[in-house]
């Protein structure tokens, strides 16, 4: 039942969040996203995967992955990531690379 909870609220995050103000691309950009992974007590290997698996997450987003299938993938790649750990992941990664897609539905 927990998992059914983290997913709905990963995809509330994802919907109502305000978008950040960054280049999705900028090195800037994924220092802050860094900072924000360490900040939340993720901890990662390499840097370098970590954006890479962000941007990765993105681009599901942006192929029309539903969010608990994210969260889903990125826990089966990482087995160290609780669910609740992938869902955080998530909502920092779309913040850092995708924020476009924090705006939820235009009315």
């Amino acid at each position: 039942m927990q998992k059914v909870f983290v997913a709905a609220g990963l995809a509330v995050a994802m919907a109502s969040a305000a978008p950040a103000q960054a280049d999705p691309q900028g090195a800037d950009n994924d220092l802050a996203f860094i900072a924000s992974l360490r900040q939340s007590g993720i901890t990662f290997a390499s840097e370098g995967q970590a954006i890479a698996a962000a941007r990765a997450v993105c681009g599901l987003i942006n192929n029309g992955e539903p969010a608990l299938q994210v969260v889903r993938d990125l826990q089966s790649d990482n087995a160290a990531l609780t669910l609740d750990g992938a869902a955080q992941f998530a909502v920092i990664a779309a913040h850092a690379y995708c924020p476009a897609q924090l705006q939820g539905p235009k009315s």
